[in-house]
Order: C-alpha cells, then sequence, then structure tokens
C-alpha cells in the first residue's frame, strides 16, 4: 500500500472517500455507544476508580520495568522458551527470518499483532518465500487489500461489506453474498483449513506476567488460541511494555480492556500460555520464542512522555477523537492511528516524519477522558507542538499569523469591538442559513466538511444591559 509522504495530501484523500468515513463514523459510533452502555453499567464513581487502579498499576510497571523484564525473561527461560531482547524493529525481524530458515517454515499463520505491522515482519517472511496468513478477521481483510490496519482493535473498520465480499470473490470459486453471516461463515471455513497445516505460528501479546512467564491473549475469534495449540514452534511478539507483574494486576486490566474497546465485560477469549508443552499435555507448541521490542520504547523512560507507555492498545482515544473520525485511520500513515497515534509515531519514528500528527487534533480532550489508563493525550499533542517549533524554530506560517492577530486584537477592548463589528459587515456574502457557507483559503477547506455559525447580530454582553435593566425593573 502506497502511503503519501504528507499528511496534508493523506487527509486530503481520505476526506474523498465517502464510502470509507461512512464506515468509519458508523464502527465508531457503535463502539462508542456500548463502552457508554458498559460505564454506565459499572456506575461511574466505580469506573473512576478502576481506571485510578489501572493508572497506578501500569505507572507502577513503567517505572520498575527492567526489574519486571528481567523476571519476565528468567521464567520464560524456565519454561523452556527461547527469548530475544531486540533494541530496533530490523533486530526483531532478523530474528525471525534466521528462525523461519531454520525451521524450513513455509506456512505461517499470525494472529494480530500491531508490533508486528510497526516492524514490517510479513514483506520480510514473504520475501523468503514463506506464505503467511493471518487468522484474525479484520486482518485477513486488509492483508487482501493489501492495506495496514486502520483502527487499532478494528483494522477493517474502514470497509463495508459490499468492498469485503468483492475481496473475498477474489479468493473463492463460489460467489459469496454479501450478507455479513455469509461473508463470516466463508471466512470461518477458508482460515480453518489453514490452521492444520502450521509450520510456525505469530502471535501478538496483550500482557505478560512477570511472574509466571505467562503470555496473556484476548480474541473474540478463539484465532490465537488455536495458533499457540497448534503450532509445533511458537513466536509471540511483544513491545517490552506490554508487562504486568501478575495475575491480580492483570484481572484489572482484562476488565478495562474488553469494556473500554467493544464495551463487553470481558473479552470472549482469554488464554494464558506458558512456555512449551509439558509431556503429559496434548497441545501447546514444542518450542517457543518471545520477541521482545524496543524500537524507541526506551527513549521514553523518564521523559514527559513517559505515560505514553502505559496505552493497553484499547482503541478508546480513536473511537471518541473527532479528528479520526473524520478522516480515519490510514491518514495517520504509520501503524498506530488516532490521538495514540499522533503521540507515539512521531516519538517512536521522528518529529522529522511524523511531527505533523501533533496537529491532527482539537485538543479538545476527549481521547484522555476515554483512556482507560488516563494517558493525559492532548496535553501530550500540546507539548509535541511545542517540541515541534523549538526544533524548527517556526511555528505553521498560518497559525503563527492567526494567533499574533488574534493576541493582538484581545488584548485592546476597543480593537475587539471594532473588530466584531468589522467582521459583521463583511461576513454578509459568505452567510447562507446563519452559517458561514464558503470563505478564502485555507477557510474553504475547513468549511468543506464543517458548519461555521455566523457572527450574531448582537453577543451577549451587548444585550446583558438591556436584560440587566428590565431584570431590576
Amino acid at each position: 500500500m502506497h502511503i503519501e509522504p504528507s499528511f496534508r495530501k493523506r487527509y486530503h484523500k481520505a476526506l474523498s472517500d465517502t464510502a470509507m468515513l461512512k464506515a468509519v463514523k458508523n464502527g465508531t459510533g457503535r463502539l462508542r455507544g456500548q463502552r457508554a452502555t458498559a460505564i454506565e453499567a459499572v456506575g461511574a464513581e466505580r469506573w473512576m476508580e478502576f481506571r485510578n487502579r489501572a493508572e497506578a498499576i501500569r505507572m507502577h510497571v513503567i517505572q520498575h520495568l527492567d526489574q519486571y523484564l528481567e523476571q519476565l525473561i528468567d521464567n520464560v527461560l524456565k519454561k523452556g522458551g527461547h527469548v530475544c531482547l531486540a533494541k530496533t524493529g530490523e533486530e526483531a525481524v532478523q530474528y525471525i527470518s534466521e528462525l523461519a530458515k531454520k525451521k524450513n517454515a513455509k506456512s505461517i499463520l499470525k494472529s494480530k499483532s500491531m508490533v508486528s505491522e510497526e516492524i514490517h515482519l510479513n514483506p520480510a517472511l514473504e520475501k523468503q518465500g514463506c506464505k503467511v496468513i493471518e487468522s484474525d478477521l479484520g486482518e485477513w481483510i486488509i492483508q487482501l487489500a493489501g492495506e495496514t490496519p486502520s483502527h487499532i482493535i478494528a483494522p477493517a473498520m474502514h470497509k463495508n461489506r459490499f468492498q469485503v465480499a468483492d475481496l473475498f470473490n477474489a479468493v473463492s470459486d463460489e460467489k459469496i453474498p454479501t450478507e455479513i453471516a455469509d461473508l463470516c461463515g466463508f471466512a470461518r471455513k477458508y482460515l480453518r483449513e489453514k490452521f492444520l497445516g502450521i509450520d510456525i505460528g505469530i502471535t501478538g501479546c496483550n500482557f505478560a506476567l512477570a511472574d509466571s512467564g505467562a503470555i496473556t491473549l484476548c480474541t473474540n475469534e478463539g484465532n490465537a488460541r488455536i495458533i499457540s495449540a497448534l503450532s509445533p514452534t511458537l513466536v509471540t511478539i511483544m513491545g517490552m511494555e506490554r508487562i504486568l507483574p501478575g495475575l491480580e494486576e492483570l484481572t484489572v486490566m482484562l476488565s478495562l480492556l474488553a469494556r473500554s474497546a467493544t464495551g463487553q465485560k470481558l473479552t470472549v477469549y482469554n488464554t494464558l500460555s506458558t512456555g512449551v508443552r509439558k509431556a503429559e499435555e496434548l497441545d501447546g507448541p514444542q518450542e517457543f520464542h518471545l520477541v521482545i521490542v524496543d524500537n524507541g520504547r526506551s527513549k521514553q523512560l523518564g521523559t514527559k512522555y513517559e505515560k505514553i507507555l502505559n496505552c493497553i492498545r484499547c482503541g478508546s482515544c480513536l473511537n471518541a477523537c473527532p479528528v479520526y473520525r473524520n478522516i480515519g485511520g490510514h491518514a495517520y500513515g504509520w501503524v498506530y492511528p488516532g490521538p495514540i497515534g499522533a503521540v507515539l509515531s512521531p516519538l517512536y519514528q521522528g518529529m522529522d516524519k511524523y511531527g505533523e500528527l501533533a496537529y491532527a487534533t482539537t485538543l479538545c480532550g476527549a481521547c484522555t477522558f476515554a483512556c482507560p489508563v488516563k494517558i493525559p493525550l492532548h496535553d501530550m499533542l500540546y507539548a509535541l507542538r511545542n517540541d515541534k517549533v523549538e526544533l524548527e524554530k517556526k511555528g505553521e506560517l498560518a497559525e503563527d499569523i492567526a494567533y499574533k492577530g488574534w493576541s493582538a486584537t484581545f488584548a485592546s477592548m476597543s480593537r475587539y469591538r471594532f473588530s466584531i463589528r468589522m467582521a459583521r459587515r463583511f461576513q454578509f456574502p459568505l452567510v447562507k442559513a446563519e452559517k458561514i457557507a464558503f470563505g478564502p483559503p485555507p477557510i474553504s477547506d475547513w468549511l468543506k466538511h464543517r458548519d461555521m455559525p455566523a457572527l450574531p447580530n448582537k453577543f451577549f454582553h451587548e444585550i446583558w444591559p438591556e436584560m440587566n435593566k428590565d431584570r431590576k425593573e
């Protein structure tokens, strides 16, 4: 999938894709509604207690990350597993590619892993002749489309059922109807056969438990647990921050993750697997490899952005964000979209490549309010804007002019009132149905997709003296 280097071009392209925008608005609206219902059932006060507890757990883990990583690695090794601590994405890819060569692997089945998308694992494995198949329904859809995920928990949210049917028909001998039940039935039948011939299984990791070396996988389709049960060689890839002390902390996170992501009390399948298959066990891998990826994460420790490592990848900030809902995920240009992506991308990939994403926000704070582990996302986006200006020694030209003009006008009562009178007079040819209908660039771009109320004939401070006079009388 070709990705435009310019954020401006990416979001312009997204705004012209009406089918995608409709699908994203429907999808995020449904998930927001389910989350709100789940929180209402718990109660606002208890929900806040959940969030406080989760934030405290995540902060404790991140501040003692070295200790918990060491404990996790020791326990994985004790259970017969192998561990790769990869400083970069390239190191992780090289380790898994060499393992695939050693095993002469031809068929590799994957369960959803954002880190594998982050390090571009699939293209590297396919380049050496491996057939890589995504087993998660959404991931498989976008794999057929040759695209990257557009949402953290619903990677194919941007596609409607007619587009999905077209993709399925390209790999089917029979015509697949466009009904959702038929589409799911075909995917289930097609993918089920692939599980039987796995050479290597690759999964992501929702959480790793330091005190036991167990890997936690949360899916609603059960595909990850089938991979972990049937693969002779299992590879699990995790970001180095996806770690918890033990089961007690996991119970808090599982409850919070499911409610935040989809409004469920719990994800349908929560699988804990530890090490390799024992002699008396019927399933499980004969060989297990845990790949722990840094790839820019450790640079955030001890900085003002450290809390970004608390993220549990629930996607609730995406569903709450008015910007994401209007441009979808591909406009963000990297693996992680939405407010979390607008922070992670410049921090992990560099301000020069993704610094523009700091402006993909209204700074309304909806993302921070939605975040179950209380990451101050809108504060971080504001800080990234400051960092970008400091780094480049300049701001956005239009923004500089606008804020200097705003500052000069609002610093003086007479200038403010004069500007209001002039704006009322000159807005007249631009107003239609009490809204500014069009205008010169850059306002014209803004008005294509949003409404701007026209200035009223009188502001509140202008009618207040008259109202106050009537009230006294």
